[in-house]
């Protein structure tokens, strides 16, 4: 249930992580869904006011890959999937998301993608921003947990009919750009205002640097399914890292990366350039047992999701997992971490002019966290969405 305030709330006492600082205390004064002013003091005569001395407010976290979490899958041909995913992430403080997509086929994919265009916007829930579709146009040697009949030549029909059953929603696009057919179609994603990542690739070097060049600018998953970073051959990671504003997604949940591995990208890249995403899948936040992903068996234990060869199936940390970890493990302070999870992966959509950061003018998507950084409280669009 949507826990409705009035159109003009100030939220007051806590620590502020705004775009470059943390301000403690300060006032949050939110109207009509948006950010007004923030600083301490504030003057907001009629506004409700919650007072959240104790408390950092931070930007809403916004995760651009993830398939799911909280018993609910969003590699689903049923729009109320999604939905109950957007109201159970709100827990988790993310205040929007790509819905991630993969299937068995690039057939089968067009009923899920349906499914995307058709969810309702939850009012209740964090934003649906669009999709994410990883594949299908991917290497098969690098395709990691992606079922074995999924990666599919470059053709640019298929796009045209992925993309038709989006309904306009395509946001983002993994690619692998050593195949035959792939400049083609990267070429016509990018007219169709769909951003191209480089992932589940075996491109080498000079063949990823290309690719960036010709528009790609977003990384899948960093060093999981691509040929690995050596000194002789560095492949897409080393590529990306000398193309300007190529943003690199980062699963920071300890099994997909060492702790020393993020601190290595995040000292590369710099957190402005660093998407902390969590490859969530169904039973992301639940307890150990065997699920389905897809249509293959899993098993999740001890914090980790594997197919029955051993194949790590995708993470079942949450937003507020990965940025817990990058504080915890002195990665990085808690306006780096935020803005990983909120400034750059807005910026990598093309939203970083109205989300991601506690700035006047910008969406009032905000999460309350404690000083252990667990989520009290989360706001979309100005709107109480969840409290603990």
């Amino acid at each position: 249930m949507m826990l409705r305030m009035s159109d003009r709330t100030l939220l007051t006492g806590a620590r502020v992580i705004t775009p470059d600082s943390r301000t403690e205390p300060a006032d949050v004064l939110i109207e009509d869904g948006r950010i007004a002013a923030v600083g301490p003091d504030l003057a907001a005569d009629g506004a409700e006011t919650v007072d959240l001395s104790g408390h950092v407010i931070a930007p809403g976290f916004i995760d651009v890959h993830v398939h799911g979490g909280g018993g609910h899958p969003l590699i689903t041909t049923d729009p109320g999937e999604i939905e109950a995913y957007a109201r159970w992430a709100v827990s988790q403080g993310v205040t929007s998301f790509l819905a991630t997509v993969c299937a068995p086929t690039p057939e089968a994919a067009l009923d899920c993608l349906a499914a995307c265009a058709n969810a309702r916007e939850a009012t209740d829930g964090a934003a649906l921003l669009g999709v994410n579709l990883e594949g299908p146009f991917v290497s098969p040697e690098r395709r990691g947990a992606l079922p074995p009949s999924w990666p599919a030549t470059p053709d640019i029909d298929t796009f045209r009919r992925l993309l038709d059953a989006s309904g306009g929603k395509l946001r983002l696009m993994t690619v692998a750009p050593e195949l035959p057919g792939s400049a083609e179609v990267i070429s016509e994603a990018l007219s169709a205002g769909v951003r191209i990542s480089v992932g589940h690739t075996d491109a080498t070097y000079e063949v990823a640097r290309d690719a960036f060049a010709a528009g790609a600018s977003h990384v899948t998953h960093a060093f999981n399914a691509m040929r690995p970073f050596h000194h002789r051959e560095p492949g897409a990671l080393g590529a990306a890292l000398e193309a300007e504003g190529v943003t690199v997604e980062v699963i920071a949940d300890g099994v997909h990366l060492h702790p020393a591995t993020v601190r290595t990208l995040v000292g590369a890249f710099g957190p402005r350039r660093i998407a902390l995403i969590t490859d969530g899948v169904t039973p992301a936040g639940l307890d150990d047992g065997t699920f389905r992903i897809g249509d293959v068996e899993a098993r999740l234990k001890d914090g980790e999701m594997r197919l029955p060869d051993g194949t790590i199936a995708g993470s079942v940390a949450t937003m507020a997992d990965v940025v817990r970890n990058v504080v915890r493990w002195d990665i990085a302070d808690l306006a780096a971490a935020a803005t990983m999870a909120s400034a750059t992966p807005a910026h990598a959509l093309g939203l970083g002019e109205r989300k991601g950061r506690i700035a006047p003018g910008y969406d009032a998507d905000l999460v309350a966290l404690t000083n252990d950084l667990s989520v009290t409280a989360t706001w979309v669009a100005g709107s109480l969405v969840y409290r603990a």
